[in-house]
Order: structure tokens, then sequence, then C-alpha cells
């Protein structure tokens, strides 16, 4: 009899115990190798070395009884997949991942007993989630020149900024729907403001100093220059919308943050921001706002390469230089609140509202996870490798409290889960085969994008 009772518990050796335990046929046609398949050699290869196994999920449509059974400890991802896929019932298998407290199961079970100086007499409890899929391309549309900055919206709009000093707006059918003109210089960064039926608030910040918010049109797909943003003495290297829409905080490698208001003004704001002694002049429609009236955040020593708000919180940002520091700031009060120190140059920061962590990328190839609410200054609460080069660019998946993606100088794109040790996925490693950076990337809905030093913007299904 194959199907075992060993103190009262479910025993499986091979994938055969499985169907007749549950007295249903094995999947057949898998598109993953669960497991493999083999006729025993000797009495002694059947009773193989067991151990007592409890699976959980938090995902109730793929939740199973949490009794406890006995499975081979040479049982990898894919054998354990296939138990819960025939405990589940499912004809079609569905490829899932397991943890055991809380990091990615990669090896047997044995190796990670005797990796943690584990028992075979322990109970593990199993936790199990879907997969998420390799990312697989959808399209590349050519620019002109490197692309500096990518940004997608919920509109299925998607928004770069290049080096020919131009904003490129497409649709999701490959479109460039528009063609924005007004930076004198490249431009390092986009994003977008407020979206509706009618139209589309965009941002860009450029090498020449300024940023410049645009509006375009949804329906007559036409677009015009709200107003320019002046007051940074060197390039805007990075720009973000607060969540209620409201504030933008640019910033700038003159190792300030400034902090802007969203609505158009008027007219033109003077040098002074209370106007003394300056009359102002009415703006004809044509003309370019200028706005110069913005809280400044100061206390960065060098450039400011990236800002982000926080998402629950519009009146948060953090930020990361050349400093090798992380800040936390109180806009309103314009008060830096906590400074995380790093061993080596931020390059760009990310916060999930999902994990309330923030992801940092650095000159050291490293990708660093920080928790904004520890006033410590220097607890790193994970630090991920993999990349061969500077870490240009970091986004969050908007759905999943562990999956980000990132961009590098070492031509690569990476999806991570914060609960692996490396890197889960490396997309189409085998088309970059030159050395063109990445130079930005960014995670919208399920579609991840990137951009860099090939000219185009990439395009992948991420369903996370």
């Amino acid at each position: 009899m194959l199907l075992c009772a060993t103190r009262g518990f479910f025993s499986f050796t091979d994938p055969e115990r499985v169907r007749i335990a549950f007295r249903r046929p094995l999947i057949k046609n898998f598109p993953f190798s669960w497991c493999r398949k083999r006729q025993p050699q000797s009495d002694m290869e059947v009773e193989q070395e067991q151990v007592q196994v409890r699976f959980v999920s938090r995902q109730p449509k793929y939740a199973v009884s949490d009794a406890a059974m006995m499975v081979p400890s040479s049982f990898k991802r894919y054998g354990l997949s296939e138990i819960v896929n025939n405990l589940l019932g499912h004809e079609r298998p569905i490829p899932f991942d397991f943890f055991l407290d809380g990091q990615i199961l990669k090896t047997s079970i044995a190796e990670y007993l005797s990796e943690n100086r584990l028992s075979t007499e322990n109970l593990l409890t199993i936790e199990y989630v879907e997969s998420m899929l390799p990312p697989t391309p959808v399209a590349a549309y050519q620019h002109d020149d490197w692309i500096s900055s990518v940004k997608g919206a919920a509109n299925g709009l998607f928004l770069t900024g290049s080096y020919d000093n131009m904003v490129r707006l497409w649709n999701s059918t490959g479109d460039c729907v528009a063609t924005l003109k007004g930076h004198t210089n490249a431009v390092k960064c986009v994003t977008f403001g407020s979206l509706d039926a009618e139209k589309t608030t965009l941002f860009s910040g450029s090498l020449d100093h300024s940023v410049l918010a645009w509006s375009y049109s949804n329906t007559d797909e036409s677009y015009e220059c709200l107003f320019e943003c002046k007051g940074h003495k060197g390039p805007v290297e990075s720009i973000a919308v607060s969540s209620n829409g409201e504030s933008l905080a640019s910033a700038s490698s003159d190792g300030t943050v400034k902090i802007w208001s969203t609505s158009v003004p008027e007219e033109d704001e003077s040098e002074h921001a209370e106007g003394h002694m300056q009359k102002h002049r009415k703006i004809t429609k044509s003309d370019r706002k200028i706005k110069k009236k913005a809280l400044t955040l100061e206390g960065h020593v060098g450039a400011v390469n990236a800002v982000t708000f926080d998402k629950t919180d519009s009146n948060v940002v953090y930020t990361g230089g050349w400093d090798h520091s992380i800040r936390s700031w109180d806009v309103e009060q314009q008060v830096n609140l906590v400074t995380k120190n790093c061993e080596k140059v931020v390059l760009d920061v990310d916060y999930s509202s999902l994990s309330r962590l923030i992801a940092s990328g650095h000159t050291d190839n490293t990708l660093r996870l920080w928790d904004p609410r520890s006033e410590d200054g220097i607890n790193v609460k994970l630090a991920l490798r993999g990349h061969t080069g500077w870490i240009s660019s970091i986004a969050w998946s908007p759905s999943s409290e562990y999956l980000l993606c990132t961009g590098s100088y070492d031509s690569s794109v990476r999806v991570w889960d914060t609960r692996s040790k490396g890197p889960l996925y490396t997309i189409n490693e085998e088309e970059r085969q030159s050395n063109e950076k990445i130079l930005s990337v960014d995670w919208s809905g399920q579609t991840v994008l990137s951009g860099g030093e090939d000219k185009k913007l990439r395009i992948y299904q991420a369903k996370a």
C-alpha cells in the first residue's frame, strides 16, 4: 500500500502516493516540472526520510486544510506544488512559491533543515502563494536619444523624458500621441499629476533647472504648458506628486528639495514670494506662467538625486542623495525628521504604502530596504545583491508588499521578492549584450516599464 499512516499523519513518498491519497488522477501536461516521477529501487528508498508539514495560505481561494501530513524531505518547490494542486483539486496546475520563516524555499526541505540546524522531527508550517510568472515583453518604442525617465498611468498612457529635451506621451497601442517641447536641455524626470476623462496633467524636470507643468487633452490630443517652476540653481534630478495631487516635490543637484503647489497661478509670481514693492502683471493665455513660491527643504550636503512622497501622508517626503543619506521630511514644518546614513551614494528611492518601507538603490550595486518609522539612523532592514552595476532606478509593485523592480547600469532590469535573498527574474537578459545602461524603471498596474541608453521604451507584462 503506497499510502502510509505514520503517527497519525498522511505520508507521501512520491507523486503516485498523491494520486492514491486523493483518489484522482495525476495532473497531466504540466507546463512546469513539478517533480520527477521515479520507480523505487529498493524498500529503503520507499522509506526515505520524511518530515511533518502543515500548508497555509493567505489567499482564500487557495486555502487547504492545515492538517499535518508527512512528505519526503527531498521535496522542493515543484513536488510541494503538486501536493497543493491535488489538495485543491486542480486539473490545470498553478505554480506556487513556498515560504519557511518568511523566506522563499529555493532548496529541498532537507537542505533547509540542515542550514537551519533543525530536525525532521520538527513540524514545519509552510506558507504558499501563487507564483509571479516571468515578465514577458509586450512592446518597445524607439526614441531619438537616451531615455532618462519612464512613468505609467492608470488610464493606459506612458510618459517618457529624453535627452533630446522632449517629453513624449504614448498610448497603449504604441502611438506617440504628444511630443511636448519646452525645455532647453535634457529632460531628467517625468511624472503624472491628476487624471480625468477629459485631460491629463503631467510634470517634467530638466537639466535647464526648471520644472514644467503640462495639460494634455484626452479628447482632441492637444496640449499646453500650464506653468514653469523656477527657483532651483542646478539641474532637477527627480520629481514626485503627492497622493492628494496638491503638491509637487522637486529634488536638485543644488542640494535642495522644493515643494510646489500644483495649482495654476493666475499671474506671474515675483522674485519675492510676498510680492513686496513689486507689481504683478496680468498674463495672457498664450504666455507661460512662472511659479516661484515654494517651500525649500535644506539639509543634504551635495546633490539630491531622488524624492518621493509618503503615499499615505502627503505631508511627508523621502529623499536620497550624494551625501550617502536618506532623509524623511515634514513638509509643513520644513523639518528633517529622520536621517538614515548609508554606506554609498543614494541614486533612487521609492516608498511602498503596502510594506511601509523605503527601497533605495546605490552605487555599490546594492538594493536596500529601510523602515522610516524607526528613528535609528543606520538600521538597514534588508540588503539585496545581484546587480553588477549601479542601481539607477527603483519601483515598488502597486499590488504587492514584497515585489519591486530595479534598473541598473549593468543593462538589466530585475524583479525582486523581499522574502528571497536574490532576484526572482532578470528581464530579457539575453537581449542586453551591450553596456547600455538602464536609467529608469516603473511598475504601473501589471506593467513594468524601462528606458535607458538603448533609446527604447520597453514594456513588459508583469502580473504580481
